[in-house]
């Protein structure tokens, strides 16, 4: 099956070494639940690294833009995560040591968002959309954050099975478990169900994602 993104590709290609690993801890009874512990987290980190890869590569994908072919949304947002990220406008209200240096940093800050007033300024290096995935005991209310920049969508798992998506945090949870409390009581099928849960996962992102490309 072709994907559309790198990430995708090396996903699938690397849950074969949690296959393996599944394959070890029903031949090693002795070893048998560190196997599956190491399966399970190996599995999970595997799907944080493609999340935030395919998000790197959309992300990738619209430099060189004309800021009039991307989703207002996105363009807000951009804008957002500038603020948030400390802008050299915080404060000019009450502070008014006016410098040289100040100024420029100004200059270079508004030129840096041209792409909200201009719609053919094109679209670099600079403008701002969030890739990374933290790992936690919970994360599909993050995930979904992560791909609601791109248009304000707030379901964008709607087309995805709502009880299997569900699934996430429980799959987060199993592996938050494992690091901070050496806690795990599945078996073989439980990490073999995580598998093909996330490979569903994995390949519906990849769809969306590509869906969601700017023309």
């Amino acid at each position: 099956m072709p994907y559309h993104y790198e990430a995708t590709s090396e996903f699938i290609q690397s849950i074969s070494e949690v296959e393996k690993l599944t394959a070890l801890a029903s031949s090693d009874d002795e070893n048998r639940s560190l196997f599956l512990k190491l399966a399970v987290v190996s599995l999970v980190t595997k799907f944080q690294v493609f999340v935030e890869k395919a998000l790197d590569e959309f992300r990738y994908t619209i430099n060189g833009m004309k800021s009039g072919s991307l989703p207002l949304y996105m363009k807000m947002n951009a804008v957002r995560l500038s603020v948030l990220d400390g802008n050299p406008l915080l404060g000019m209200q009450n502070k008014i040591d006016f410098t040289e240096e100040k100024k420029n940093r100004i200059v270079s800050y508004l030129d840096s968002i041209s792409f909200i007033s201009d719609d053919n300024a094109e679209i670099d290096e600079s403008f701002l959309f969030k890739t990374k995935f933290p790992l936690g005991k919970t994360g599909k209310g993050e995930l979904v954050k992560l791909l609601s920049q791109i248009d304000g969508n707030q379901n964008p798992f709607e087309s995805f099975d709502t009880d299997d998506f569900d699934k996430l945090d429980s799959v987060l949870q199993t592996r938050h478990l494992i690091v901070h409390q050496d806690r795990f009581t599945g078996t073989e099928t439980t990490v073999s169900d995580n598998v093909a849960f996330l490979k569903n996962l994995v390949e519906y992102i990849d769809g969306y994602l590509y869906s969601k490309t700017p023309n």
